[in-house]
Formats: C-alpha cells, structure tokens, sequence
C-alpha cells in the first residue's frame, strides 16, 4: 500500500511538473512568433464563416482580377523551380555571403579604398574603382535638366519635434494596381488620414521607354495617369517618394529570356549580376526615368530598394571583379561597393539634397568596418523593416551595430501584404500590434542614433514579382488608415482613441469599425472601396 501512495505521489509530481513545462514552452513560443495571436482553427472558423462584403465592384478598380498570374512570365523546362517564398513576418534566414577572406577586416580606410588595377581587357573595366566614376555626358546633361526643390510641398504639416516627423504610406504596384478614378481617392483618404508621404514602388506599370519598354505591363500607366498620380499627391501636401529596385528584386525585367545573363545565378531571377556593365545599364535607365518624371514633385528622397538579395557575387564577372578590386572583403565589398555606387549616381542626377534610402536588412549583416571604410553613412539611411508582432527580426544588438555607422534610420511597419503569401482576409489586429511594437522600439532604440527619420507604413501586394496576391487594396484600407492613427498618436498608444479615430476617417457609422472581426469592409462605412454602393 505505501508503495502505491508512492507512486501516486511521485506520478501526480511528475504530471504536474510535465504541466509547468509544457505552459513554459507555449509562453516561449507566444512571445516569439510573429503570426498572429490566437488559435488557428478560430481565425479558420471565422474565414470560413465571413459574409461575402467585398465590393463588388473590386475588379473594376484594378488593372488584373484578384490572383491573376503575372503577365508576361515564361517557363522554361531546363530551369528548377523557383525559389521557396519568404515569409515577410517571420526571421529570415539568408545563405552566409562570407567568403575566406571575409573575417579579415581592412587595415586602414586608405588600404579599402585603393583597389588592383584591372588587367584583363576580357573583363569590363567599369568598376575597376570603388570610387564613382565621372557622370557620363548624358547624365550631366539630365542633371542640369532637373529644375526641382528637393524641399515637400509648402502644404505639408509641419510635424518637426513629433515622435515620428514623416509618415509614409506605400504602395506596391507590382500586383492588382489600382485604376486611376480609385487611386485618386484612395491618395485623398491618405492625406486625410494624417500620413505626409507616400512611397510609390512603380516597377512594371511605370511608362518605360526606350530599352526599358519591353519590360512594361501591357496594362502600365500612360504618362498622363502618371501625372494625375503626382499632381494628386503634390496638391494633397504630399512628400512623394520614388522607389526603385537596385540590386534584388529584378524579376520584373531578369524573368525575360533575352535578361537571363545578366542574372546573378541563371536559376533564379531575382539578383543582377553585380560585375556586369552592360546589365547594370538598365538599372541606371529606369534611374534615369523615374528621376525625368518625378522631378517637378520635388525629391527629398529616394529609396533604392536593396532587400532581399539572397544570392550574388557568384556570376562570373562577379567573380572576376572581386578578384580584381576585392582582396578584403569579398562579396560583401562587391555589394557594398554597388550600393555606394548607385547612391552616388543618384544624387549626381537630382543633387546633393536628395536623401537616398535603402531597406536594412542586407546592410545589418556586414562587416562594420567594410562600411566605415566605404562612408556609405554619409550616403544611404537605413530603413529598419519588421512586420512581426515583437520586432524579432532586431534585438538590441542589432540597432546597436547599424548604429557604429548610420546616424539617421527609418522604421518600416506594415498594413496589408505582410502576415502569410496567400492571405485574402486581413488580420488587422496583426497590423495593429506591429505597429504598436514599433512604437515602443523606436522609443527605446531611438538615443542610439542622431535621428530617427519616421515610419514608412508599408502596403505589400506580392512577397515578390512571381508570387500570388496578398489582400487587395480595399481590404486593406482600414488597417492602413488605423496604422496611420498609431503614428501619429504615438508615444500614446490609447487603444480607443486611435480606433475611434480612425472610424471617423474611414465615415464609418457608430461601433461599425471593428478590429476584432474580419468584415471590414460593409455598408456601414463610406470610405471609397468599402461598400457595395460606394
């Protein structure tokens, strides 16, 4: 008998033991993730049962039907299958770009910047130099050409001293653009919501010409709808931000047949081969035009793009120009020495007032010193992107290493497009708690650097040219304008008043707008796109 009473002791301390550490392990695994909060088989449950709300003129909005594959995409059968998507919300885990000389930093800056001279005609000579070369004739032309103030609109608010001085909204035009008629009233909604910018990611709907023609969706805007976009903007009191892909994220013109050797690895699209000339030419063309056609908007700022570039320096002239020019370094000064470059050429053709922006997240993981060396500090503010619930992607040592060389970093939240690939209802509680977090972070990082520029509340149409949609524009208005609401609320996080805030904005009838449901679009509120009569 006290054998059993011993047993039962033991085995009742056991199961209540197992009990403590099972609770500890999901309390783990609930603070890390960077999904949403909450069972799955509920947030199913209410997918499953949500009312059919959408407009039901949506298509008439957008220049593709929801989940139309991109156009102009070619299969080839000796090619493998493309890479596996990255989920935006979750850490990334990107191959090492190290090479055996990795590890050894440069002696002096005198010794990083003096490179081998090129002595093999068969390799193009163009980056022989990590110093830029003199503007070509055509450029210095286009320079002089440029009769713009690199200041915003004289209408602009003045948010000087505010936690967050500019607020961004972005929009991705690589998937379901919007139709002119929308995108006006959505630009107005934008302006009325508070932000002070937006950040236009053009790729294949911009107007190219000329070399970059072929490569523009059958369906881009003509140069006059590209004007109304900016006349809008401009006239609304809004800081017009251009943003152009430079190093990864290329699909848009690296997916043609005739592009494939100007790619980094031929499998994949996704990286220009960073030593070749010839192909970098057409990343400085589409420089060249959108620069042309936003330069009566004024320029404060120009983003670069520079993310997710996963595979590079592994071409053959990229190769050879890391022989040539790369002793210290490698492939990391390969990358840096490019975006160094392409920062330069920028403000050759719209001046030294323009401030060059390039996403963080390549940037954070090489060498400080190969930074230092190369002063990009003096040319490119980081813009800092996480779109999780708890910021996971930068702990505090992080922040710390971007500081030793960035005095000035932007944050980069989310409002649609950054929750999973296929989403086609949004979690705005998602958006709503990544936004928050940023708050807090940027309170807690911001005395590690001179300035923290703002926020740029990102809106995401594809994870990337070759990927399915995310949540279309109407379904994502609301949040975007209750992410709006949160910066310029901030540091007060009052939960009521922002929410109130933006239920005002979006003209929605009382208790109508709701973050804890998915019906967020109804004929109870009267913003543009967000009911059957609207």
């Amino acid at each position: 008998m006290s054998l059993i009473r011993v047993l039962r002791r033991r085995g009742m301390s056991y199961i209540i033991k197992g009990a403590i550490i099972v609770c500890f392990v999901i309390f783990l695994v609930n603070i890390t993730s960077s999904y949403p909060k909450g069972s799955p088989l509920i947030l199913q449950h209410q997918i499953d049962n949500a009312p059919s709300v959408v407009h039901q003129n949506v298509a008439e909005n957008f220049h593709e039907p929801p989940f139309a594959q991109p156009q102009n995409q070619e299969h080839h059968e000796d090619q493998p299958e493309p890479q596996k998507l990255v989920d935006k919300a979750q850490p990334r885990k990107v191959k090492p770009i190290l090479g055996q000389d990795d590890e050894h930093e440069p002696e002096s800056e005198t010794q990083a910047l003096q490179q081998p001279v090129n002595k093999n005609p068969a390799v193009d000579t163009k980056y022989e130099s990590v110093q830029l070369k003199t503007p070509r004739t055509e450029d210095e032309k286009l320079a002089t050409q440029l009769k713009y103030t690199a200041q915003a609109p004289a209408t602009k608010p003045n948010r000087k001293g505010a936690f967050y001085e500019n607020i961004f909204v972005h929009f991705d035009l690589k998937g379901a653009p919007p139709r002119i008629s929308y995108f006006v009233n959505l630009l107005k909604l934008v302006a009325n919501s508070g932000a002070t910018g937006i950040l236009l990611e053009w790729e294949e709907m911009f107007p190219w010409k000329g070399k970059l023609e072929q490569f523009k969706s059958t369906d881009a805007y003509n140069n006059e709808e590209v004007k109304e976009i900016l006349d809008t903007a401009k006239n609304l009191g809004l800081t017009i931000v251009p943003l152009v892909q430079t190093f990864g994220h290329l699909e848009w013109i690296l997916k043609f047949e005739e592009m494939r050797k100007y790619r980094e690895n031929d499998a994949y699209p996704q990286v220009i081969c960073l030593g070749d000339d010839e192909g970098l030419e057409y990343v400085r063309e589409a420089l060249r035009q959108v620069i042309e056609v936003h330069k009566d908007y004024g320029l404060p700022f120009f983003h670069i793009g520079a993310d997710e570039a996963f595979e590079f320096g592994v071409c053959e002239k990229s190769r050879a120009w890391i022989r040539q020019n790369a002793s210290e370094g490698g492939k990391q000064t390969l990358a840096l020495n490019h975006l160094k470059v392409t920062a330069e050429f920028v403000k050759s053709l719209t001046g030294q007032e323009t401030t060059v922006l390039a996403w963080h997240d390549m940037l954070k993981d090489f060498q400080s010193q190969l930074i230092k060396n190369l002063k990009l500090g003096t040319l490119v503010e980081p813009v800092v992107w996480d779109y999780s619930e708890n910021i996971v992607t930068m702990p505090d040592y992080s922040f710390s290493v971007l500081a030793e060389n960035f005095p000035t970093i932007w944050a980069s939240s989310a409002y649609k497009g950054a929750n999973f690939p296929g989403a086609k209802y949004i979690d705005i509680r998602h958006y709503e708690t990544n936004n928050r977090a940023w708050v807090t972070t940027k309170s807690t990082q911001q005395r590690k650097f001179s300035k923290f520029q703002g926020i740029i509340i990102t809106g995401w149409q594809r994870y990337d040219h070759l990927a399915g949609l995310c949540e279309i524009l109407p379904m994502g208005t609301p949040s975007m304008v209750l992410q709006v609401q949160i910066a310029l609320q901030a540091p007060n996080l009052d939960m009521n008043a922002y929410r109130a805030a933006a239920g005002r904005i979006l003209q929605c009838e009382r208790d109508a707008f709701s973050v804890n449901q998915l019906n967020l679009i109804n004929n109870r509120c009267g913003f543009h796109g967000g009911s059957y009569t609207k």
